[in-house]
């Protein structure tokens, strides 16, 4: 039952009038077919040697919470809430197969299930548009599908858009299919709401899909099935979704008091959370793109191919983002192509609607490319129709192979030529992490060897997959779990931290200003005009709080590390 979540979405993959499962013969017929097969499996290669390879601090989300939650819900033999990591409140579809993979192959187990979806959705992709518009399209939907950067990377992770892409993407698909005039699918709205169900599952930008195929459905069903008929479909798909999401929204609201925590926090409040916070969050948002005004609209499209670092983490304001989490150009060309090349079906009309609505919620809300990947995917499945369609095809085709290319080649030399080292086990697991964390690696080890009671205060480090000691995210930005807002020296701070069980407090100092690591060490204390700059903003308050306890003697130094230490609270 446990890879319902996997499997169900794509059990559709050979609709034909309504008989599902109905045509699984798969058979190779010449070069083209072998050529495009061994395109996908390569790629998925790439991605099996990732899920084989511990994740480094380059696979970030997957450190930070996508398996350290799991980790920590298995530890409590329970999915409940983790205050400071305001991620476990997510939905968490896959997080939820995580934990079984966790607990059966350790990381690598749990990232499987990753590499498990891209191969269902190269199955799906290639079912649907060989369905649509012919066999060679089938295995230009699927190339397109693995070229995308962020899903051959993704696919080797603990990441979660690859899946939420699928889902809400199938969703769309199967949506529009209902309204395809040489089929008689009466089960396509149900199986597009079960799918919608499964993306509102595994990320809140599923919302935004729900929005887009209600509009859509409603449009349609009103002008082909008349106003009942169009109740029927949007109740379909919405109220099928729904039920299969809700018990997430429910379990965040019981534990938050906000269905969608901690966004819209404005609207709906939330306990452990206040304005500030959100406004952090909100700017981290934000802080995607080229900026929300509507004459940006075309700069943003365009720049998701010329400067995808725009759009990914880290320093995406200045554009240094990894390449890896973009969704690349050919997607966006078989999307004109597909939009101006005016032989469009009824199906392709809406399903182009859809992505267009889409686009414009992810325009005004985050520009954060990985966020696109539901969009994508249905661009590929239209992109592999215009292949044969119209005279600018084979240039979508090109494309497609194009794209494809240079994400091998990325993910090649990105990550694969280090991870082949521990994967053929020239180095161990801990020379490998070493050498790719030395810092963290070294840390990790560690706070794991300290004494049983013990609690940790990360500052500035989140990567607490690779830690078997409680641990807490203890940047104010966080939580509101310690009070900085009502501490005025170091004593006061120390004092809270003794009251909430902590033990010791670990520095990450890469990200560490010159003028904290001297107040820090006592050489240059912090002055009482910059008290009074930086008490302001909790921001660089925690930071006075620190040095100014750690100046009075109520830290005592465990270990420390050329960027790092780790200080014991004394009692």
């Amino acid at each position: 039952m446990i890879v319902l979540p996997v499997l169900i979405p794509f059990l559709g993959i050979q609709v034909n009038k309504g008989k599902y499962l109905s045509e699984w013969r798969f058979k190779l017929s010449g070069y083209y077919d072998i050529s495009a097969v061994a395109i996908l499996i390569f790629i998925g290669l790439l991605a099996l040697i990732a899920v084989l390879a511990p994740s480094i601090a380059t696979d970030w989300d997957t450190i930070a919470y996508h398996l350290a939650v799991p980790k920590l819900w298995l530890e409590h033999g329970r999915i409940d809430y983790i205050q400071g990591i305001h991620h476990s409140n997510f939905p968490s579809t896959m997080e939820m197969l995580f934990m079984w993979g966790l607990e059966w192959g350790g990381q690598s187990g749990a990232k499987a299930f990753s590499l498990m979806v891209y191969a269902f959705g190269c199955l799906a992709l290639f079912g649907l548009a060989r369905r649509w518009y012919g066999r060679s399209a089938g295995w230009w939907a699927a190339i397109g599908f693995a070229g995308i950067p962020v899903v051959a990377w993704e696919s080797g992770t603990g990441y979660i858009d690859v899946a939420h892409g699928l889902y809400a993407g199938l969703a769309a698909i199967y949506a529009v299919e209902a309204f395809r005039k040489d089929a008689d699918n009466k089960h396509a709205l149900v199986l597009s709401g079960i799918c919608l169900g499964f993306a509102l599952g595994t990320k809140y930008t599923g919302l935004q899909m729900l929005v887009a195929i209600a509009i859509v459905v409603g449009f349609a069903g009103l002008f082909q099935l008349g106003f009942k008929g169009a109740v029927r479909a949007k109740l379909t798909v919405s109220l099928i979704a729904l039920l299969i999401a809700c018990p997430w929204y429910i379990k965040t609201y019981v534990y938050t008091g906000n269905p969608v925590y901690p966004f819209f926090f404005s609207v709906l409040d939330g306990k452990d959370w206040d304005a500030w916070r959100a406004s952090i969050y909100t700017a981290e948002q934000k802080s995607f793109g080229v900026g929300a005004n509507p004459a940006n609209i075309g700069h943003a499209v365009l720049g998701l191919g010329y400067q995808p670092g725009r759009y990914t983490n880290p320093r995406q304001d200045t554009g240094g983002g990894f390449p890896t989490g973009a969704i690349g150009f050919a997607c966006l060309l078989a999307g004109v192509c597909a939009a101006t090349c005016g032989r469009l079906r009824r199906e392709e009309r809406l399903l182009l609607a859809i992505v267009g609505i889409g686009f414009l919620m992810w325009f005004f809300l985050s520009q954060q490319s990985r966020y696109l990947t539901m969009l994508a995917i249905p661009l590929a499945v239209l992109g592999a129709g215009q292949v044969s369609r119209v005279k600018w095809g084979p240039a979508v085709a090109a494309a497609f192979a194009l794209q494809a290319l240079a994400t091998v080649y990325m993910i090649n030399t990105f990550q694969t030529k280090t991870q082949l080292m521990v994967v053929t086990g020239k180095v161990s697991q801990e020379e490998y992490l070493s050498q790719t964390m030395p810092t963290f690696s070294k840390v990790a080890k560690k706070i794991n060897s300290l004494p049983d009671g013990s609690k940790v205060a990360l500052y500035d480090e989140v990567f607490g997959f690779y830690l078997n000691t409680p641990y807490f995210w203890a940047n104010p930005g966080h939580s509101m779990l310690i009070p900085y807002e009502s501490l005025e020296n170091g004593e006061q701070y120390i004092q809270a931290m003794r009251d909430l069980g902590f033990t010791h407090i670990y520095l990450n100092m890469a990200y560490a200003d010159q003028r904290f690591r001297d107040a820090l060490s006592n050489t240059t204390p912090y002055t009482p005009e910059e008290w009074a700059q930086m008490s302001p903003d909790l921001n660089t308050k925690w930071k006075l709080l620190v040095a100014d306890a750690a100046n009075r003697g109520l830290i005592r130094e465990v270990e420390g590390f050329e960027e790092a230490g780790i200080g014991e609270i004394v009692r």
